[in-house]
């Protein structure tokens, strides 16, 4: 029997990334529902062989996308993933133990592990840092707010307890430098709009101290310094993508406030 429980992505163009772990959800899961916002590839194709539901949305923002996505479920407890998130055995095994008899009532969600796992084994980048992170959650105690460009894309708990549940998401993040680039252009883009919205204040000394603060955050407690030469470049992309919604925002804010002046 299936379990009782809704798997959700939101993708564009995950052709290369995706089947891997559409595999280790399917044939075990109620539903597994894919938002996209304008696929190129065969990101479509992909899904609808794996027999999960392809579902057009335009891209929103990261927030919004999940939130649309975790609407269409028709289970309370839904499991969000990305496409380049692949669970382990050990975790499969235990969301299996954890369904097969009825989940207290004050739980509100699950926590995992987060680690990295390149898919390509020729990659230079191994270190890195792992986290906690709840992805396994009850849409009657724990919500993804849906506002516009906000890069607050995890569930927050309303009510009931998160506990932790033994197993990794393997996150088959980095393909290239030139990937990891585009998408934090997009990512900076998406958090500076939010950031300006809110009126959300920059001082020109945390825009001097952003980079090189960020940087050593990366290179040194991230542990990118072990991956040597690739390690550096990604510490630099990783800082510059902090840099850039904050440099982005502030130019955004001036620019409105130049209009402002302009109508007056």
């Amino acid at each position: 029997m299936k379990l009782p429980l809704s798997v959700y992505y939101i993708t564009q163009n995950e052709e290369l990334r995706l089947p891997e772990s559409l595999a280790k959800v399917s044939g075990w899961v109620d539903e597994v529902i894919v938002v996209d916002s304008g696929s190129t590839d065969g990101t479509r194709e992909i899904v609808e062989a794996a027999g999960a539901r392809f579902v057009h949305n335009d891209w929103q923002g990261f927030a919004c996308q999940k939130a649309f996505a975790a609407s269409l479920c028709r289970n309370d407890w839904v499991l969000d993933l990305d496409a380049d998130e692949v669970l382990s055995d050990e975790l499969v095994a235990n969301i299996k133990t954890l369904f097969a008899k009825p989940v207290d009532s004050d739980i509100a969600g699950f926590r995992m592990r987060w680690v990295l796992s390149q898919p390509d084994p020729r990659h230079p980048f191994r270190h890195d840092k792992s986290k906690k992170i709840l992805r396994l959650y009850n849409r009657n105690r724990a919500v993804i707010e849906a506002e516009k460009d906000s890069n607050n894309d995890r569930p927050q708990v309303k009510v009931g307890r998160i506990v932790d549940l033994k197993g990794d998401v393997l996150h088959r993040t980095l393909i290239s430098l030139e990937q990891m680039e585009r998408k934090y252009c997009q990512l900076s883009t998406e958090q500076a709009r939010f950031m300006a919205k809110k009126r959300r204040r920059i001082s020109g000394v945390r825009l001097f101290a952003e980079f090189p603060l960020k940087f050593l955050k990366y290179y040194l407690l991230h542990r990118q310094i072990l991956n040597g030469w690739f390690g550096l470049s990604v510490a630099i992309v990783a800082a510059n993508r902090n840099f850039m919604r904050l440099a982005k925002a502030r130019e955004m804010q001036m620019l409105s406030e130049f209009d402002k002046d302009r109508t007056r």
